[in-house]
């Protein structure tokens, strides 16, 4: 597991760190670091749903271009961590066992390694915990960038009636069965909702060829339960009273993967979040188009900045 995945066209950073640990409940995960000299800060970068800390590596080198230490984990049943304990799992509080996951990487490696200030930064799935963290009054970040968060996968009435459907599915015993899904778009270029950009789209499709035990097909009925249950406990009135942290929902314009007009709610809901978009983007911003993608680390600037002022 403490190992990194290698493929000609993704080198690995210079100095990365790739570490195996124990999540509180036993499960082992895969975590990797990746620090630079005089580092101003630290990111905490963690991936949506199927990703690992492979796709990332553009992003790291653009991060340390910043001077900033990277932290990342693959999460439970994703990459190189443990898959094994998915059929012991009481679905309902999944997204909150991700939760604590992430409060235990953070407090137990991420501190021991680097110094703050620290900054969380996540992808589409990663959001979601990282919300339901920061509602919890979580104080270790000075900042909070939520790229695409999956706050909400459908838009009503589809959100109810997939509840009602995977619910039925947990109750029966199929909740680690797959999701039958017409298309793989991560693996098809042609009409894919994640991504414009053609090189770094087969970038990820090369990562999961090299290494097809990081892969995940397809959700199970179980993890979709799961993520319209946390999508509902967020919406409930008061539910993100307790974030202090300064967020930033960076949403695409063009999202399709999950209900993007969603992220207008929830920045609605605690003056200390903030909302910006980025036009013309599919739902993986930070590996679209350069364009887009400079958009994006332009928002992510401005709103750290402050960090560093005297």
């Amino acid at each position: 597991m403490s190992r990194f995945i290698e493929i000609d066209d993704n080198p690995v950073p210079d100095g990365a760190e790739a570490m195996e640990f124990s999540a509180p409940d036993g499960a082992r995960l895969r975590g990797g670091f990746f620090p630079v000299d005089n580092a101003r800060a630290t990111v905490v970068l963690m991936t949506g749903w199927p990703e690992f800390i492979e796709k990332y590596f553009e992003v790291i080198e653009d991060l340390r271009a910043r001077k900033f230490n990277v932290a990342m984990m693959d999460w439970r049943g994703q990459g190189l961590s443990d898959r094994k304990s998915a059929p012991k799992i009481k679905w309902r509080k999944f997204f909150h066992l991700l939760m604590s996951d992430l409060r235990h990487f953070m407090e137990l490696h991420v501190k021991a390694r680097f110094n703050g200030p620290y900054i969380l930064m996540t992808h589409s799935m990663g959001g979601m915990s990282a919300l339901l963290l920061l509602a919890s009054g979580y104080p270790a970040f000075e900042r909070a960038v939520l790229c695409a968060p999956m706050t909400r996968l459908l838009r009503e009435p589809h959100n109810k009636i997939t509840d009602f459907i995977s619910g039925l599915a947990v109750i029966f015993g199929a909740a680690a069965i797959p999701v039958i899904r017409k298309r793989d778009h991560a693996e098809h270029f042609e009409g894919n909702i994640f991504t414009s950009d053609p090189v770094r789209h087969a970038r990820f499709r090369q990562l999961l060829h090299t290494a097809p035990e990081a892969a995940n097909k397809a959700p199970t009925y179980g993890w979709v339960n799961a993520a319209i249950k946390a999508s509902y406990s967020i919406h409930r009135p008061h539910a993100l009273d307790g974030i202090k942290t300064p967020t930033l929902i960076i949403t695409a314009g063009k999202e399709r993967q999950i209900d993007g007009t969603d992220h207008a709610v929830i920045a609605a809901a605690n003056p200390n979040i903030r909302l910006k978009t980025v036009p013309g983007s599919l739902h993986e911003i930070m590996m679209e188009q350069d364009e887009m993608r400079t958009a994006y680390f332009d928002a992510f600037d401005e709103f750290v900045e402050p960090i560093f002022q005297p």
